[in-house]
């Protein structure tokens, strides 16, 4: 998802106003690949714990020549800080490596399983590159991590993992304030850009010291704060003026970003059989990460990155609970992460499963569009799970949008709760006559079979226009859901959608669960023109659009719908009912489908 354009001038007065994590030193000297030889011998810098900078051995073992398109990787064995046991730590890639007081590159890449401590580490010179490209103030439209990345750092597959394969040691992301149950859908989601969810840190403590940006310190990477926190955390390995650099590897393969940039303390490391990790928090912002290469994220300190206010309501008929977040600015991520809050936020205020009654009601401020609001209604055993999926589907579907870019400049979520189910089937109808003509207003008796419940008669109307003619109408009475299943059928073209308006038209036109949708519907031609029906159209003109060269927006349609009325019910409903009408005839004027569609008997 892109932000909104930033112009220099005002990127440079934010950061004269606002930084808040001073500059460190530009005059560092430089070795390259060239002048490096095995049995070199120096240190790299980290932190272990707290934001103490610390320390440790390394010795060159050789470089790799041309290990990636135009890339190469030194090779060092790290010791020093129990890094004999532990391995690489998730956390320090980005660690400088100094030979002789001169910066050859960072800490990056490991072998995995491999016994002795031995490390790839990116050379400086490609990660240098970083800071020459031009900053952007945008997000691509999409983040699809290389197939081999994404299965080379999945940590839960690890029978994958070519053991002789050098990989990113991944970045861990700290999660908190989320709930257990979400994290392993968190860590599909990330895995494949080579992220790991951990659980512990994350949220940002004014309690705890705060850091400055230089080389060795970490450097977090924020994606969601507030009452949840999604921080990335690694290692700075050179700061230039207000520009920094850092991880040795791509976080999200992004190119050009704009990602909140902030300080981190470290609680502790944790020694793992697998790969070890560093715990720990994110800091203040202090500025963006605006590039996110193979070699590297770089960021401004004093660059902004704006997030998404996100607020989260769950109320049932003993509490009611309240959740404040920021979220990522981005298409695909950003609807990921709100739904797992949504879904922590359920799981902590009710129960995980079982029977529900779910009211929701989704508000959004869009940029360029009135205020839109989307609410529903959900029950039956999987209930919450609907509610869930239910009002977060417009906001996934707006981001996800493949026509435009949307702007969602805050979103609210409310879910009121019930632990009792509110559902009921449509079973029957009964019509209070038997004649039909053009014009009649035709009385129906629904009956519904509530859930547990003894069944109930819901009375409504129908109008026979006047100008109908003689002949057969379908009368279909359906819930919402049936409904577009039977309407997606009908028109396709309505559902086609093909621009972020027609896309709005469709979300705000579709009717709460607790809606009985009584039609009747006439074998009249009609037409979908740019997703908008065009119903009952005279034959000269439906033969016309047939002939329209442009497929796209024009759709030929069978059956018109002539009447329709909408009528609210205390229940979450399922199913339909179809009754064939016979308009003007002497004869028998009904004819009812079966109550439980079955296989037609084969033909004698």
């Amino acid at each position: 998802m892109s932000f909104r354009s930033l112009t220099v001038a005002r990127i440079w007065l934010l950061a004269v106003l606002f930084t808040s994590a001073p500059l460190a030193s530009t005059e560092t000297p430089i070795m390259g690949v060239d002048e490096i030889k095995r049995g070199m011998r120096g240190i790299g810098k980290t932190v272990f714990r707290g934001t103490r900078i610390d320390t440790f051995e390394v010795e060159i073992l050789s470089v790799i020549k041309n290990q990636g398109p135009k890339s190469d990787r030194i090779l060092a064995k790290v010791s020093g800080h129990s890094l004999e046991k532990t391995g690489g730590i998730q956390g320090m890639s980005g660690s400088p490596v100094y030979i002789d007081g001169k910066l050859i590159g960072a800490v990056a890449w490991g072998y995995p399983f491999a016994l002795d401590p031995v490390m790839g580490i990116t050379p400086i010179g490609e990660m240098l590159e970083i800071m020459e490209r031009p900053e952007q103030a945008t997000l691509p439209d999409a983040i699809d991590p290389p197939p081999s990345y994404a299965r080379l750092s999945d940590p839960s597959r690890p029978s994958t993992i070519e053991h002789g394969q050098l990989t990113p040691i991944n970045a861990p992301v700290y999660v908190s304030g989320f709930s257990p149950e979400v994290v392993p859908r968190l860590r599909d989601e990330l895995s494949g850009y080579g992220l790991v969810p951990v659980q512990g840190g994350g949220g940002y403590d004014p309690s705890l010291p705060e850091a400055t940006l230089e080389p060795g310190s970490s450097l977090g990477v924020q994606l969601v704060r507030g009452d949840f926190n999604l921080t990335a955390i690694g290692t700075v390995t050179h700061v230039d003026g207000d520009r920094v650099v850092g991880f040795g590897h791509p976080m999200f393969y992004l190119g050009s970003s704009r990602l909140p940039m902030t300080t981190a303390f470290i609680h502790d490391v944790i020694a793992n059989q697998f790969i070890s990790f560093k715990i720990g928090s994110g800091g203040k912002q202090v500025g963006a990460i605006t590039q996110d290469r193979a070699t590297g994220i770089g960021g401004v300190i004093g660059g902004t990155a704006e997030l998404m206010p996100t607020n989260i309501s769950v109320r049932s008929s003993q509490n009611e609970w309240s959740y404040k977040m920021e979220v990522l600015r981005h298409r695909m991520l950003g609807p990921q992460f709100i739904q797992a809050a949504v879904v922590s936020s359920v799981l902590t205020a009710s129960k995980a499963v079982g029977e529900a009654t779910v009211k929701t009601r989704l508000s959004l401020k869009v940029e360029g569009h009135p205020e839109l609001s989307f609410t529903n209604i959900y029950a039956g055993p999987r209930g919450l799970g609907e509610g869930i999926l239910g009002v977060t589907r417009p906001i996934q579907l707006l981001l996800g949008n493949p026509f435009e870019e949307v702007r969602v400049e805050s979103a609210t979520f409310e879910l009121d709760i019930d632990e009792t189910t509110k559902a009921a089937s449509i079973r029957s109808i009964e019509l209070d006559r038997s004649r039909i003509e053009p014009g009649d207003r035709l009385g129906l008796r629904i009956e519904v079979a509530p859930y547990l419940g003894k069944a109930e008669t819901i009375e409504t109307l129908v109008v026979v226009p006047p100008h109908v003619r003689k002949g057969r109408l379908t009368l279909r009475v359906s819930s919402a859901r049936s409904h577009v299943a039977q309407e997606s059928k009908r028109i396709p073209g309505y559902y086609r959608v093909s621009s972020v308006d027609a896309l709005l038209n469709v979300l705000e036109r579709e009717r709460t669960n607790n809606t009985m949708i009584v039609e009747l519907i006439a074998n009249r031609p009609g037409a979908t023109v740019g997703g908008l029906e065009l119903a009952s159209l005279p034959p000269s003109v439906a033969a016309a659009m047939k002939q329209s060269r442009h497929s796209r927006n024009i759709r030929p349609v069978n059956q018109s719908v002539i009447s329709s009325a909408d009528v609210s019910t205390p229940y979450v409903l399922s199913g339909q009912q179809i009754v064939f009408l016979t308009i003007g005839s002497d004869g028998p004027a009904l004819r009812f489908t079966p109550s439980q569609p079955g296989p037609t008997p084969k033909k004698k």
